[in-house]
């Protein structure tokens, strides 16, 4: 049996960055995203016991923030 949870963390977005050119935007959520995910690599070890890998990921803007929610999975344990 597969388990499933959610994480969701977020990345401010700078004001200037509606008027930033698209490289520069797409740079600055690279390393947000990034390190995001490093955070979320680190976590998922130690989480309810570990073993969970980010299955699937959205992305949604909410005002000056990025949310990011992640779908996450593992196999259940084996019953006794």
């Amino acid at each position: 049996m597969t388990q499933y949870g959610f994480i969701v963390q977020t990345i401010d977005v700078k004001p200037e960055a509606d008027d930033a050119p698209a490289n520069e935007v797409s740079k600055g959520l690279a390393l947000g995203l990034n390190r995001l995910a490093q955070n979320a690599s680190k976590g998922l070890k130690d989480l309810q016991g570990g073993g969970w890998e980010i299955a699937s990921h959205s992305l949604t803007r909410v005002g000056k923030h990025m949310v990011v929610s992640m779908l996450i999975k593992r196999e259940a344990p084996a019953a006794p």
